[in-house]
């Protein structure tokens, strides 16, 4: 099992290099981070078996809680 720091690294990564329709970032630095944090570190490790990081980010992003 990967180790949840790298697991949230990832998705930290994966919502860093989002981009809108305009080919812009999609968040800030700051707001990525923050993204990144809405799950505790057991909430990722539930998860992580069924959802790739990838995924995760996805969810985040649609959530709409930039």
């Amino acid at each position: 099992m990967e180790d949840v720091n790298e697991y949230r690294q990832k998705i930290l990564d994966v919502l860093l290099s989002a981009k809108d329709d305009a080919g812009n970032p999609r968040l800030s630095e700051e707001a990525a981070a923050r993204l990144s944090k809405e799950f505790t570190d057991q909430e990722l490790r539930d998860g992580m078996e069924f959802n790739s990081p990838e995924e995760v980010a996805e969810m985040l992003l649609d959530a709409g809680l930039e």
